[in-house]
């Protein structure tokens, strides 16, 4: 296949980077709104002559066909290109999703489920990859992240109240809008730009060979990295499963919690762009250290003072704090570990390890929490200061890899389209 020609900056490339951006965050809103597989799956599974045992079984599969589909995604985006990735995958959604709103039979029914939970996981790494391809240098590329993710997170925290308007457990409308919404997903992305400006920042986002001044090789701090992030999405998965069965067991209700969930959600919509303008001026490895150790404290603090309401209000903010520095980091690491050419493939493996974080996480707090309630606080503040000393100690180093130049976001971002698949 032939190398695609170089695309010199011009006056326009910026106009096209934000363009891309903003096209790119609206098909990830749209879509996102349609997102009640996520909210309702189960209560839709319950609805139909699935026992408990097969219900399980349906959803186990459905989040390793997702694992799956976001590695899978990111390898057909560095193969093909994101565009084309990403409107293939929005596409199919809309149709599965149509026939799954057309209340089929079980076995059918289960496929699409199944199907499009995939599909939506296969989203995130290439949308990922264009919105790295928008940034014009590493400072700015937290703060392009954390962009994606406000329109990630208003699409996410609008989904439920679209269900309490067309009705919770009416899932012929609730599959008929997520279709919809796919396919006008995958409309808005055909306004991305095909030709993306190259990157020219002199500062390389790695530099060295595969092995580290002596330390271990790039494949191992990779390997090490990702898992270390997965295990963070299981940490964080306790402020959404643990959490509320120790404040239903304390308060006789769920109110206070629900008052959490909207303050942890407005906080993130308002604060992670303009705190991501301020943690850009350090190494990334910093604020998402940081991050997770704030992250876990706010955990413990909340989880441990369940009693009190004013310090369980204290500990959730804390907790939010840390998720706005270490949650857009992620994905600016993960750039950062990428060789040449395969930046979607390395942010399709972070999103892979954290969905397992948070579809083993809930089970894991939740057995813990009934067996050891009165150490699970400290076990998690544990883990996550481990994780946080154990990921300082690694990526303070320089990153390397034998494939990495001066500029690898460059190279991982070649200006036309490589085809389509």
């Amino acid at each position: 296949m032939a190398k695609p020609a170089e695309e010199t900056i011009t006056p326009n490339s910026g106009h096209r980077s934000r363009r891309t951006l903003a096209v790119v965050g609206l098909s990830t809103l749209v879509g996102r709104s349609g997102g009640f597989l996520s909210i309702f799956g189960s209560i839709y599974l319950t609805s139909t002559t699935l026992g408990p045992n097969s219900i399980v079984v349906v959803l186990t599969v459905a989040g390793v066909f997702s694992m799956l589909s976001s590695v899978l995604s990111g390898r057909l985006a560095d193969r093909f290109s994101p565009r084309s990735i990403l409107i293939s995958v929005s596409v199919i959604n809309a149709v599965v999703l149509a026939v799954l709103a057309a209340n089929p039979g079980i076995p059918v029914a289960l496929g699409c489920m199944i199907l499009a939970s995939g599909m939506t996981a296969a989203f995130i790494p290439p949308a990922a990859t264009l919105v790295q391809r928008t940034s014009r240098s590493e400072k700015t590329l937290t703060t392009r992240f954390a962009t994606f993710r406000l329109f990630l997170n208003i699409g996410t925290t609008s989904s439920p109240l679209i269900a309490m308007i067309l009705g919770e457990t009416y899932f012929d409308r609730l599959f008929l809008y997520s279709a919809i919404a796919n396919l006008i997903a995958a409309l808005v992305l055909l306004l991305t730009p095909r030709h993306i400006p190259q990157n020219t920042d002199p500062h390389p986002l790695a530099t060295g060979s595969t092995h580290t001044h002596g330390g271990p090789s790039h494949g191992t701090v990779v390997g090490i990295t990702l898992g270390a992030l997965g295990i963070t999405a299981a940490l964080y998965a306790q402020f959404q499963s643990t959490l509320p069965l120790a404040i239903r067991a304390e308060h006789t209700g769920l109110a206070i919690y629900s008052t959490l969930i909207l303050i942890n959600s407005a906080t993130v919509i308002i604060g992670e762009v303009p705190l991501s303008i301020l943690t850009r001026r350090f190494a990334p490895w910093i604020p998402l250290t940081l991050g997770i150790a704030l992250m876990s404290t706010g955990i413990f603090l909340a989880g441990a003072c369940v009693a009190v309401p004013v310090v369980m209000v204290a500990g959730a903010l804390i907790f939010t704090f840390g998720e706005m520095m270490f949650a857009p980091v992620a994905n600016t690491v993960a750039a950062r570990l990428a060789p040449a050419g395969k930046s979607a493939r390395y942010q399709g493996y972070l999103s892979s390890m954290q969905a397992l974080g948070f579809a083993l996480g809930p089970a894991a707090g939740v057995a813990l929490y009934f067996t050891a309630a009165a150490y699970i606080w400290l076990v998690i503040l544990a883990i996550g200061l481990g994780l946080s000393v154990l990921l300082g100690a690694l990526l303070r180093r320089p990153l390397g890899s034998a494939t990495m130049t001066e500029n690898p976001v460059a190279q991982a971002a070649p200006t036309t389209e490589q085809g389509t698949p």
